[in-house]
């Protein structure tokens, strides 16, 4: 089973793949008047009959809702693929919900001083977005080839292990247990990337003892990395 969260555009797209390779699939979005719903009208379920495996008779629902239930959904059907395409970071969401964080927009200027600067290109709270192409538009249907169709320059270290590389020494001063998780957003298509369901439950076990977290999530060029603190 695939979860999207988000029925917009990129949402619409990814659900038109899904539904090519024939798999079940569940959508989460606050609004049921989304793309997704306006084109396909899946049935409406709640969270609870979503996770109650008797319960479930068609391949594809939607669910009322935002990155709480998202992070039911997630815990009780454990997901092969996760398609975040709504505007939040969507892995240090589900892992706050599953384990107990919060986001710490104290942190977020550890983690840009970790950064190579040339690639921190915005803030949001706990939130600091990086990119490969930091001046100019991207192709929005990009498939990350070796050289960036847009700069012509050789995309030799994706941002993804660059997150790794620069975040893995960073040092939280009197957070106790520190944890560093950047996973890597994979393409199944042009411009449309998923979390594999592994890699999200192998983050929440590594940052499962710890009191303080980065969370990232990036692809070849662009990326953003959570601060979070345990809930007190």
């Amino acid at each position: 089973m695939d979860l999207i969260i988000g029925g917009g555009t990129y949402g619409e797209r990814a659900f038109a793949h899904i539904q090519n390779t024939d798999g079940p699939v569940i959508v989460i979005d606050t609004d049921s008047l989304c793309h997704v719903q306006k084109k396909y009208g899946l049935p409406v379920v709640t969270v609870e009959q979503i996770t109650d495996p008797g319960e479930r008779q068609q391949k594809s629902y939607f669910i009322p809702g935002g990155i709480a239930e998202a992070a039911q959904v997630v815990a009780a059907c454990r997901p092969e693929k996760v398609f975040p395409t709504v505007p939040v970071h969507v892995s240090a969401g589900l892992i706050s919900e599953l384990s107990g964080f919060e986001p710490e927009p104290a942190g977020a200027d550890a983690i840009a001083a970790c950064i190579p600067e040339r690639f921190v290109v915005g803030r949001n709270g706990a939130d600091i977005y990086g990119s490969l192409n930091p001046d100019q538009l991207c192709n929005p249907n990009c498939p990350e080839p070796s050289v960036c169709p847009v700069t012509g320059e050789q995309r030799n270290q994706p941002l993804w292990s660059l997150f790794r590389n620069s975040l893995s020494a960073g040092v939280v001063p009197g957070s106790g247990i520190h944890r560093t998780v950047i996973i890597q957003s994979r393409q199944c298509g042009p411009g449309l990337g998923y979390i594999r369901g592994l890699d999200l439950f192998a983050a929440m076990e590594d940052v499962g003892e710890a009191d303080t977290a980065w969370i990232g999530t990036a692809c070849k060029c662009h990326g953003v990395v959570t601060a979070l603190r345990k809930k007190v």
